[in-house]
């Protein structure tokens, strides 16, 4: 999905249960770099797209983690680094995985950096238990698709 049908998504309201910030909100390129460092990965185009747009984005209340700008990311929080550090130390997610977001109902949705498409985007898997799933082919899709499961 390209950017400009997220853009049309969020700004149309068809993805209602979809809240976002604004670009007062968004990382600084140092935050960005510092948080792929932490990484050790990139983070794919849409998901910067986002950040840099919009600052923070969650839905129906479940947040997608952010790059929390001059965050102590030792500290607890829904910084995507922080959040990525901490379920790698507890094996909740692979070492090639970047966490986005966890519900109630115990599912994880994480990139999977193992397999980059042509642009850098990556593919966001369904993990609930040992199990994992293609959840969507991009960030992009999975804020779509997510945003309207979640009403479903």
């Amino acid at each position: 999905m390209p950017f400009n049908d997220l853009v049309a998504c969020i700004k149309n309201h068809s993805c209602k249960s979809l809240e976002v910030g604004d670009e007062s909100l968004a990382p600084t390129p140092e935050d960005i770099a510092e948080v792929e460092s932490i990484l050790g990965q990139k983070l794919p185009p849409s998901y910067l797209f986002l950040a840099e747009h919009y600052g923070y984005a969650s839905i129906f209340g479940d947040e997608i983690f952010s790059i929390y700008p001059g965050f102590d990311r030792n500290t607890p929080s829904g910084d995507i680094a922080e959040r990525t550090v901490l379920y790698r130390r507890q094996n909740a997610i692979k070492p090639t995985e970047i966490v986005l977001c966890q519900t109630d109902f115990a599912e994880i949705f994480v990139f999977d950096t193992t397999r980059a498409d042509a642009r850098g985007e990556y593919p966001v898997l369904r993990t609930v238990g040992d199990e994992s799933t293609l959840y969507a082919p991009t960030f992009a899709d999975f804020i779509v698709k997510y945003s309207h499961d979640v009403m479903a």
